[in-house]
């Protein structure tokens, strides 16, 4: 996973990974988290290269402290049907944030900069 900051609190991650089981969901979570310093932020992550998830990295990322710790609202980027299902499947998970799909970057970035806004008013 390749992270990097367009703002202070907006981090974009562009996934690498064909295949994601447990052990990659973990490390993934733990470079997002130090990435960040630990701090709350807005995630914009493109799956597109990911071909399948585990149902045990599922779980994991599904997981108030695991891969939704710090989250204050994801957008998810997906440009091909395997990465669109694993991006919807996030999307449904209870959680005490938003987050949607998106087909492009534009749309992601646009939208998350739209609820970064209206949580400051």
């Amino acid at each position: 996973m390749l992270f990097s900051a367009t703002d202070e609190d907006v981090i974009f991650a562009e996934c690498r990974s064909l295949k994601v089981d447990l052990s990659a969901a973990m490390q993934i979570v733990a470079d997002r988290l130090e990435f960040t310093h630990q701090k709350k932020h807005y995630f914009v992550c493109d799956l597109s290269k990911v071909q399948s998830v585990t149902a045990e990295a599922k779980k994991y990322l599904q997981h108030p402290d695991g891969g939704l710790k710090n989250i204050l609202g994801a957008a998810l980027i997906a440009s091909n049907p395997v990465a669109a299902l694993i991006a919807n499947v996030f999307v449904k998970t209870p959680k005490d944030f938003q987050a949607r799909f998106f087909s492009n970057r534009k749309d992601a970035f646009d939208w998350i900069h739209a609820r970064k806004q209206k949580s400051l008013t």
